[in-house]
C-alpha cells in the first residue's frame, strides 16, 4: 500500500471506551532512564522504520517531569516492558491545543491479547485527567491494525490534511470498519 500520513481526531474525551489488561500484565509510568527502554520497545515493535535515541529526543525532548505524567509502559507477566504509549500534546493544531496519542506500540509476541486497547484506555484516561478536552494522532496508511483501534476509540479521519482523500480511499478499500462506511 502507498504510504501516506493521516491525522485522526476525537473532538471530545467524554464516553471513552474502557478495556482492561490481560491477566498478569500491568502499566507503569515513565521513570528517569526510560528513554532507552522506549527505544527498545519501539525497535521490537516497528517493522518499517529506524528508531533510535534521536527519535525519542526529537519527539519528547528531555522533560522528565512531563514524561513521568504522560508516558506509559506495558509490563509483561515476566516483568519485562513490552509496550508503550504516550498521552502527549500538541499546543496548536487548527488553532487549538490538543491532547495527542503518540507512539503506541506493543511487541509482536504480546499482540492479540487486547493490550493495545488496554494501553489506549490508560492513555486516553490519563489525557483526560491531565485536562485535555480533545485528542489527535498521526499515523500512516500502512498501520491498518492501529487505525482500526483508533476508530474503535472514536477517532475519525481529519479530512483537512494534505492527501486525506487519497489516503482514506486506500484505507477504506483495505479496512472494513463501521466508522468508515
Amino acid at each position: 500500500m502507498e504510504v501516506i500520513s493521516v491525522t485522526m481526531i476525537r473532538q471530545s474525551l467524554n464516553g471513552l471506551p474502557q478495556h482492561g489488561l490481560a491477566e498478569g500484565y500491568s502499566i507503569r509510568l515513565f521513570r528517569r532512564g526510560d528513554a532507552e527502554t522506549w527505544v527498545r520497545v519501539e525497535q521490537e515493535s516497528e517493522p518499517w522504520g529506524k528508531i533510535d535515541r534521536k527519535t525519542f529526543d526529537q519527539n519528547f525532548g528531555d522533560d522528565c517531569d512531563a514524561l513521568a505524567r504522560r508516558q506509559l509502559f506495558l509490563v509483561s507477566p515476566q516483568g519485562r516492558d513490552c509496550g508503550t504509549v504516550t498521552s502527549w500534546y500538541t499546543r496548536r493544531y487548527h488553532g487549538r491545543a490538543w491532547g495527542r496519542i503518540h507512539w503506541l506500540a506493543v511487541a509482536p509476541q504480546h499482540r492479540g491479547k487486547g493490550l493495545s486497547k488496554a494501553l489506549m484506555t490508560a492513555a486516553m484516561n490519563r489525557m483526560r485527567s491531565l485536562g485535555h478536552r480533545r485528542a489527535m494522532l498521526v499515523t500512516d496508511t500502512r498501520r491498518l491494525i492501529a487505525i482500526k483501534t483508533y476508530l474503535d476509540f472514536g477517532f475519525a479521519p481529519d479530512m483537512r490534511t494534505p492527501n486525506a482523500d487519497r489516503a482514506w480511499r486506500l484505507i477504506r478499500k483495505a479496512l472494513d470498519h463501521p466508522a468508515l462506511r
